[in-house]
């Protein structure tokens, strides 16, 4: 990219954590959910010291969810800054990371050699706004809940898939990526058919068999790589890596 690129993401990127940083501040408070309430500061709690020894399903089933994506809040609740300065550093930390990914999607999707210099700018930084205004990001920016610190790795999965033809370097880098996020999430999963037909029909490039497996085989690697140290916990103490589920398979 070019310095004037360069430059351009920064400064998007910094408005946007400036702007939904302003969220707790206007709102006066950084709300804790119903979840955080429960398990999610639990869990960043068991990220940082496990009790299996001294605790039985504190927050119930949850208490078995991969924890360590939970370990900034609970970081952030041991820190005497307050609420609002809380959900501040917060809502600013998840823009710094959605939005890089979410403006080269946009630069490389919407980018065209006929454009204005200004337009080609708008378009971007509005495709960025667009993102930021998802009831997703929007429900996360007052609240502990993760799901935007999950999807950040198939955010990059995309934005580095989106050239012409890429090649398998990439495209093993990218299948990794989507594997780390399904790790995070479980429900990420679901987005196999979205990626594939990203990948089958939007860079425009064929799926033959070798690159489906180059494909499978980096998304394993990047879910085992990433689930490992929480999955072997879950095999030691329950019997069973994915405790409480698919116990029919590991039951002992």
């Amino acid at each position: 990219m070019t310095r004037a690129l360069w430059i351009e993401a920064i400064l998007v990127t910094l408005v946007a954590a400036a702007a939904v940083a302003a969220v707790p501040f206007a709102a006066g408070e950084w709300a804790w959910s119903w979840d955080g309430l429960n398990h999610h500061v639990y869990l960043g709690l068991i990220a940082e010291s496990p009790r299996w020894r001294l605790d039985v399903e504190a927050a119930s089933a949850q208490s078995y969810q991969y924890p360590y994506l939970y370990w900034p809040v609970y970081r952030l609740s041991q820190l005497d800054i307050g609420g609002v300065w809380a959900g501040a550093l917060w809502s600013a930390a998840l823009a710094a990371l959605v939005v890089p990914p979410l403006w080269l999607t946009s630069r490389r999707l919407l980018q065209s050699a006929e454009q204005p210099a200004a337009q080609a700018i708008f378009e971007r930084v509005a495709a960025c706004v667009l993102a930021l205004l998802s009831i997703v990001v929007l429900a996360a920016l007052n609240t502990t809940a993760n799901d935007v610190l999950a999807m950040v790795p198939l955010l990059w999965a995309v934005a580095i898939t989106t050239v012409e033809r890429p090649g398998n370097r990439r495209i093993a880098v990218a299948a990794a990526l989507w594997g780390i996020s399904v790790a995070f999430k479980l429900s990420h999963a679901l987005a196999v058919p979205l990626v594939l037909v990203w990948w089958w029909y939007g860079p425009g490039w064929p799926l033959p068999w070798r690159r489906g497996a180059l494909i499978a085989v980096s998304a394993a690697f990047g879910y085992v790589l990433v689930y490992a140290p929480w999955g072997w916990q879950l095999w030691r103490e329950t019997g069973n890596p994915f405790h409480p589920f698919l116990h029919g398979l590991f039951a002992r």
